[in-house]
């Protein structure tokens, strides 16, 4: 009955720990401009990486443990992607307005894949 309770504690404990995390990044968010941080199809990239990721990797991980690394490895390949294409683009016709808002944009995946992983944590057996 101990080691229950424990474990029920622990729990809280992490889900409290990702909700002061996520009320911590959103308030800062909140504080600048919301709108710099919404990028639909950054996440749409998440969503498919993650599902292959969890369809490839090994079954003996918990599913949350997948969920979080699919999400950061993809995050990662978002960023890479949108690099290489402001590389080959982005230096043709160069206009600083439009390079600080492709750098801003390359940079969703990444910061959605590392919130998706701190979710992830607490669900982690």
């Amino acid at each position: 009955m101990k080691n229950l309770e424990h474990k029920y504690s622990e729990r809280g404990a992490r889900l409290l720990g990702v909700l002061i995390a996520l009320m911590t990044i959103l308030g800062t968010i909140n504080a600048l401009d919301i709108n710099a941080y919404y990028h639909p199809e950054a996440f749409l990239f998440l969503i498919g990486g993650i599902t292959s990721y969890v369809l490839i990797v090994n079954n003996t991980k918990p599913l949350a443990n997948k969920v979080g690394d699919g999400a950061v490895y993809f995050g990662w390949l978002g960023l890479l992607s949108a690099w290489i294409y402001i590389a080959y683009a982005g230096f043709n016709d160069f206009n600083p307005r439009e390079l600080g808002l492709s750098a801003a944009y390359s940079m969703h995946p990444l910061f959605y894949g590392y919130i998706i992983k701190l979710l992830s944590l607490a669900n982690e057996t």
